[in-house]
C-alpha cells in the first residue's frame, strides 16, 4: 500500500512540474504568486513548508487523501509542495489574444453552483469536442466553497431541505471543491469519474492531504441521497438526475475535504475521460477562507 502511495505522489508531483515547464501556442506561461501577510510581507506557504521541513518529516510516503495517522506532516509537505508547484499555470486565450467565450460558459455554471471561482482558468490540449476550436483546447474553471454547503443545481436552485434531515454536502469545517469544463467541450464523460484531483494545504493549521474528485451526480448521492430515509431516497435520486440533466454536466467534479478552519490554499488538476479521449488539464490554484 505504502509503494503506490508513494507512485501516485510522484506521478501527481510530475504532472505539476510539466505542467509548469510546458510553453505551446495559444497557452502562455503565468506565474501568480500565493498571497502575503500585509505586516510582514511574508508568503504564508513558503513560511508554513519551511516550518514544517523543520520538523524532518515529509518524506512522501504519506496517503494521497493526507489521512495517514503515521505521517501527518508528510501528508502536509507533500500538500504543500504540490500547491506550490502548481503556480505556473495557462492563460486560456486564442491565438489572437481574445479571451474564450467558453471560459465565461464554465464560470456561469461554476458560479451557479454558488462556489466561488479560482485564481485562473485551466485547459487541456487535443481534447476538445467542439468543432473549429483552436488546438483542440478545452478551457475549465475550478472553484470552492466553505461549509456548510447544500448542493445547488445551476437554473434550478437549492435542494430543498426536509424536516431533521440534513441535505448539506459539505460540513462546518470542510471545504468543497468543484471543476467545470466548458459546457459541450467535452461529450460522454467516462463511467468511471476518477481522474481529478485537490491538494489541499491549510496555512493556518499546517495540514493539507490530497483528495480524489468525483462525478457531480455520484458525490451527490454518496454525501446526501444515501444518508435519507430509505423511503424517500428513490424520489430524491429521481429529482436530482431529472434537475441535472437540465444543464451541461459532463466531465463537472466535485470533492467535499475536511481542510478545517482557517486560510486554505488549494490545487486542483488531473484529467478527464470522454469519447474515447483522456484529457489531461494544467493545474489551477485557488484560495478559500473556512470559518
Amino acid at each position: 500500500m505504502r509503494t503506490s502511495r508513494r507512485l501516485r505522489r510522484t506521478v501527481a508531483g510530475l504532472a505539476l512540474a510539466c505542467a509548469g515547464a510546458l510553453a505551446v501556442p495559444a497557452v502562455a506561461a503565468a506565474t501568480p504568486t500565493t498571497p502575503t501577510t500585509p505586516a510582514t510581507g511574508v508568503n504564508p506557504l513558503l513560511a508554513a513548508i519551511a516550518a514544517l521541513e523543520g520538523t524532518g518529516s515529509g518524506d512522501g510516503t504519506g496517503s494521497a487523501e493526507g489521512t495517514d495517522p503515521t505521517d501527518p506532516v508528510g501528508d502536509a509537505l507533500d500538500a504543500a509542495r504540490a500547491v506550490l508547484g502548481a503556480a505556473p499555470t495557462v492563460d486560456v486565450a486564442e491565438p489572437d489574444g481574445n479571451p474564450l467565450a467558453l471560459v465565461d460558459a464554465a464560470n456561469g455554471l461554476l458560479q451557479g453552483f454558488g462556489l466561488t471561482p479560482f485564481f485562473y482558468p485551466t485547459a487541456a490540449l487535443n481534447c476538445s469536442a467542439l468543432p473549429g476550436v483552436p488546438f483542440g483546447v478545452v478551457p475549465a474553471v475550478a472553484g470552492a466553497a466553505p461549509g456548510p454547503y447544500t448542493p445547488t443545481i445551476p437554473g434550478v436552485g437549492a435542494l430543498p431541505t426536509l424536516p431533521n434531515v440534513d441535505t448539506s454536502i459539505a460540513d462546518p469545517g470542510e471545504t468543497l471543491y468543484a471543476f467545470v469544463p466548458a459546457p459541450g467541450g467535452i461529450v460522454n464523460d467516462a463511467a468511471n469519474k476518477s481522474g481529478m484531483q485537490v491538494a489541499w494545504f491549510n496555512v493556518n493549521t499546517l495540514k493539507g492531504g490530497f483528495a480524489d474528485m468525483g462525478g457531480l451526480a455520484d458525490v451527490i448521492s454518496s454525501e446526501v441521497i444515501d444518508g435519507l430515509p430509505p423511503v424517500i431516497q428513490g424520489p430524491a435520486r429521481d429529482l436530482v438526475q431529472r434537475n441535472l440533466a437540465a444543464f451541461p454536466s459532463a466531465g463537472v467534479r466535485l470533492a467535499p475535504v475536511a481542510t478545517g478552519s482557517g486560510t486554505v490554499l488549494a490545487a486542483v488538476f488531473g484529467q478527464v475521460t470522454h469519447d474515447g479521449k483522456t484529457c489531461a488539464f494544467f493545474p489551477t490554484v485557488g484560495l478559500t477562507q473556512v470559518p
